[in-house]
């Protein structure tokens, strides 16, 4: 079995030197980027604290050094970002999509609305009963020969 330095040093096996000395650039090109990285956001996280300490002095601006802090962290955001990029870390990325729905309501909630619209479905009706029997009196009353001459 053929170490990985056999293979680099071009003894035997399929590989060759000029193969794998990109292959050693590139992970050479990753870690100068993640110790580039990680040197930014550590003095990221010291420009927070100062602006952190800014901010909660009694005199003098405390808005700027609060606003300073916002715009650093999303500096900080996209420099994370675009060496993470360079550097080829895994990045997975997901979006919740929340789509309003309209109610369903349950099965109770439906029958109480049926026996709601009944209920004024009969109050309706009785109150339009109402109206045409009092209608009906006042015509009587009104024109009581016409009823008289009727034929039965």
């Amino acid at each position: 079995m053929r170490t990985n330095h056999a293979l680099a040093a071009g003894q035997g096996g399929n590989g060759s030197v000029s193969q794998l000395q990109p292959k050693q650039e590139d992970e050479a090109r990753r870690q100068s980027v993640a110790q580039e990285l990680a040197g930014y956001l550590a003095r990221g996280t010291a420009l927070l604290n100062r602006c952190e300490t800014l901010a909660s002095a009694k005199r003098g601006d405390r808005l700027g050094p609060i606003l300073a802090a916002a715009r650093l962290l999303n500096a900080n955001a996209q420099v994370a970002r675009v060496l993470a990029q360079v550097a080829l870390v895994e990045r997975r990325s997901r979006t919740i999509v929340e789509a309003v729905q309209p109610h369903k309501p349950t099965p109770e909630e439906l029958l109480a609305r049926d026996i709601a619209h009944a209920a004024e479905q009969k109050d309706a009706r009785a109150k339009l009963e109402r109206r045409l029997d009092h209608l009906l009196e006042a015509a009587r009353a009104k024109y009581p020969k016409e009823e008289e001459d009727a034929p039965p």
